[in-house]
């Protein structure tokens, strides 16, 4: 409120000024010329400034208008005008800055401790506080408030190998956090560097509105100097050049855009800009990544199958054995099925990675393969034991990996990558939206299709490399459809810049993040159809403003031009119809 105080002081000015003036007991001219000119010397400013640029703006018309009245002898009149232009700037002021404040409050939450920090630090952190850094708790167990960061209502429970983010708060227990990311590295630091620049970039609605307010005021004047020409009558001549507002347009559409990403960013969705925002809501595809988007990047073994009698837990045993030393995913579901049942790899003599096939080792004078059906047909291994089960496991969408040794296929087992507990509501809820919905993935096509098939997604294509990605986006987008990627790693970067809006997961590498225009800071799905529904909102909401403000304007003039509105009135039909349509953008920010 300090920042409005020369606001109140000139508000407070006119209203004094004013009630000295109807009372009689001071000179008549005087104070209301006087106050006139006083409190209305911001918006004369902006007028001469306006001049001097060639810029039309509505300050311009109304300080002709108010200078009319001066001229004319309607002294009190002009001290009215110039009050009620003075009221409406300063609550234009307020609810703009309560936009900017939602937008710019979240640096307010970053602990200046993390200044100190390094990466591999181990910090403690004491209930009640923010925590300072990126990490993994290394001690410890409590609720952690992530509403700030993820939009999440209620705290998460965080212990031992927990990811917790900076920003977030220690409700109820002691951490030990080794820290991985500090300062502007962590999530919560990138995204305020991004609501920081926010303010720096328009968008294309935003550069129309301006040149809608510009052409409404050549709208006013002209207006104004064709009822003159026509009535001879200076009341309906001012009247005419005071009823035409574009606020509504000029304040009212950048503060729609910054109350939608206001709201976005609450809801645990960072949108860079409002060019992204108008983008959003004239998409009609969606396309997603698989791995880590749609899935949990986390492989589970779904089923372990023996072709030739031996033992589950044999079979275990020995590809265990030949995937103890290896970092490939699948490997790491087989080791973790392996743990979970105590089953331990035992001693090999030797070991042979084959890259893009498998592996082999051998025990005891036995040589085993561990790996694709491409491996087995290479040795002239028979697999018409496995037939029917790799049928299933493709049908299913799901990895194998086959074992045997040089005469006969043993078993092999299923892998599935976790699809997200939410994917398919999310899938449905971007259908309600009237959007094509596209699964693109690197990963083989069965795999790729039974997944797709499974969410119902609308088309389903495997086998494509990142620049395939990036071919498919820029055929559709040459074909006139705007399109949304979403996607979470280094490989996807390509193919988010090249779509209208990339939206990166809150967990994707750093370079996603930067490619992206928009990021999911809790990694849920389901706030791609809440972004977009709130993208669409505020484009109506912005478009009511243009149309209401035109027909406003326009009935208006037609009412001054037949001698139906005083100047009073029409200040007041000005002052309030911009007052509607700025609250009708502020509304934005309430939830629902």
């Amino acid at each position: 409120m300090k920042y409005h105080l020369s606001d109140l002081i000139r508000i407070a000015g006119a209203a004094l000024a004013l009630a000295l003036s109807l009372s009689g007991y001071l000179p008549y001219i005087i104070i209301p010329v006087a106050a006139t000119l006083i409190c209305g010397y911001p918006m004369f400013k902006e007028a001469f400034d306006a001049i001097r640029e060639r810029h039309m703006t509505m300050e311009l018309s109304m300080s002709i208008a108010v200078l009319a009245t001066l001229l004319v002898g309607q002294y009190t009149t002009g001290l009215v005008i110039t009050l009620f232009v003075l009221v409406a700037e300063l609550l234009e002021h307020l609810i703009v800055d309560r936009g900017r404040d939602a937008l710019t409050g979240l640096a307010a939450l970053m602990p200046q401790t993390a200044k100190d920090l390094q990466p591999g630090d181990t910090v403690v952190v004491k209930p009640g506080s923010h925590i300072p850094v990126d990490g993994i708790v290394l001690k410890g167990n409590s609720f952690v408030n992530q509403a700030a960061i993820t939009g999440e209502s209620l705290p998460v429970e965080k212990s031992i190998n927990s990811e917790v983010l900076a920003g977030t708060i220690n409700q109820d227990g002691v951490l030990e956090i080794i820290a991985t990311s500090v300062g502007k590295d962590t999530i919560f630091g990138r995204i305020i560097g991004v609501m920081e620049s926010i303010q720096a970039t328009q968008s294309p609605i935003e550069k129309t509105a301006d040149k809608l307010a510009a052409r409404l005021v050549y709208f006013a004047l002209g207006g104004a100097l064709i009822t003159y020409l026509v009535t001879h009558n200076i009341n309906a001549t001012i009247s005419a050049l005071v009823v035409t507002g574009a606020c509504g347009v000029a304040a009212g559409t950048p503060l729609a855009i910054l109350a939608g990403i206001g709201r976005a960013a609450r809801e645990g969705v960072v949108i860079k800009g409002g060019v992204y925002l108008e983008q959003l809501a004239q998409a009609d595809t969606v396309i997603l990544d698989k791995t880590g988007t749609l899935t949990l990047n986390k492989a589970v073994v779904t089923d372990v199958t023996s072709f030739n009698g031996i033992g589950r837990n044999m079979l275990l045993t020995l590809l265990s054995t030949g995937e103890q030393h290896s970092d490939h995913p699948l490997a790491a579901a087989i080791m973790d099925a392996a743990k979970k049942e105590a089953i331990l790899p035992v001693d090999y003599d030797t070991y042979n990675y084959l890259p893009g096939k498998g592996l082999e080792f051998s025990r005891q004078n036995t040589r085993y393969l561990i790996g694709n059906a491409g491996l087995f047909t290479e040795n002239n291994i028979n697999l018409h034991a496995a037939e029917q089960w790799l049928d299933t496991a493709r049908q299913n969408g799901e990895s194998t990996v086959l074992i045997g040794n040089d005469q006969h296929i043993l078993g092999g087992a299923r892998i599935i990558d976790v699809v997200r507990s939410e994917a398919c509501e999310a899938i449905s809820d971007l259908h309600d939206h009237h959007l094509r919905t596209i699964l693109l993935s690197g990963d083989n096509a069965a795999s790729v299709a039974g997944i797709g098939k499974s969410l119902r997604v609308d088309e389903a294509v495997g086998n494509l490399l990142p620049t395939d990605k990036l071919g498919y986006i820029s055929s559709l987008k040459s074909r006139g459809h705007k399109v949304i990627m979403v996607g979470d790693g280094i490989n996807d970067a390509p193919a988010l810049m090249e779509a209208n809006v990339g939206i990166a997961m809150g967990t994707s590498s750093h370079v996603a993040f930067e490619s992206a225009d928009m990021v999911l800071t809790n990694n849920d799905l389901r706030k791609v159809a809440t972004a977009i529904a709130i993208a669409k909102k505020c484009m109506k909401v912005i478009q009511f403003n243009f149309w209401g403000t035109i027909i406003v304007d326009a009935i208006g003039i037609v009412l001054a031009f037949l001698g139906y509105l005083s100047p009073m009135t029409a200040a007041m039909i000005h002052v309030g119809s911009e007052l509607i349509f700025i609250l009708n953008a502020a509304r934005l920010f309430r939830k629902g």
